[in-house]
């Protein structure tokens, strides 16, 4: 997935790779069985409630459903099964419930929201970013990171050696300055953008951009006050009375180195 990385002093064309990850804490796949029987036990997605949409009426129809054993193909009562639910897409319908591709429907689609005041907001989708431009003002300290939760993370690279050049310098840079780059990133095709961080990093002798996207800032809820420094009533000992002063250190010492001399 190309990205152009623009700033005052280098524009550089890049590829955009989901980071890799090795997996610290061992997952195996968990299974689950009876431990009266050993008969397996899975989890699965129960329907809880559904509905049949009558297309061109936009009305819920009333269901009459038959539950038939395929083996005797006798009727089952339906208060003895349980709709599981292993596929489910989405579909685009109006209000009288017919069906729309919305490829084929275009611009004649339009998205709004509604504010809190009851106003309409007509919107549209956000493109994906083709180009990540970081003016010398959003180069931050790279501590601002901590305070939100990152969503996902990219490896920014090129194989072309002027660039390489030209990534390292801005990475050296930012690398002594312990900066980073903030601007807005999204995927496109829907409504979610990300402040991304620009965030070099070296291991090993070599060098990388990491692309962190988040949209959610960490909020600290429970704080705690730091506890007063209580000082504590210590019995000092009479160093004069213990130890000799200092002078008479020196004096015993001026008075050992004579004696020697004179013998």
């Amino acid at each position: 997935m190309p990205l152009r990385i623009k700033t005052a002093g280098i524009e550089v064309d890049v590829k955009m790779k989901p980071v890799g990850n090795e997996i610290m804490v061992p997952q195996p796949d968990i299974k689950m069985r009876r431990l009266d029987t050993g008969d397996a036990v899975e989890k699965v997605r129960a329907v809880a409630d559904r509905r049949f949409l009558w297309i061109g009426h936009g009305k819920d129809l009333a269901t009459e459903t038959r539950l038939i054993d395929p083996d005797t193909g006798k009727e089952v009562p339906s208060s003895e099964a349980l709709e599981i639910l292993n596929h489910y897409n989405y579909r685009l319908v109006d209000s009288k419930g017919n069906l729309l591709d919305e490829k084929e429907m275009g611009d004649l689609i339009e998205y709004y929201y509604v504010d809190e005041k009851g106003e309409e907001h007509v919107v549209k989708p956000y493109d994906r970013t083709e180009v990540l431009e970081i003016p010398p003002e959003n180069w931050v300290p790279s501590t601002i990171v901590d305070e939100f939760v990152v969503k996902a993370v990219y490896e920014l690279y090129t194989d072309k050696k002027l660039d390489i050049v030209k990534l390292w310098e801005l990475a050296e840079k930012m690398l002594k300055e312990d900066k980073v780059g903030v601007a807005l990133y999204s995927h496109g095709r829907g409504f979610v953008c990300y402040y991304a961080f620009l965030c070099p990093v070296m291991v090993e002798g070599k060098f990388v951009w990491l692309l962190k996207l988040t949209d959610t800032k960490i909020r600290l809820d429970h704080l705690m006050e730091i506890p007063a420094k209580i000082p504590i009533p210590v019995k000092e000992a009479p160093t004069l009375e213990r130890l000799p002063p200092v002078q008479l250190i020196v004096a015993t010492a001026k008075k050992k180195k004579k004696q020697e001399t004179s013998s």
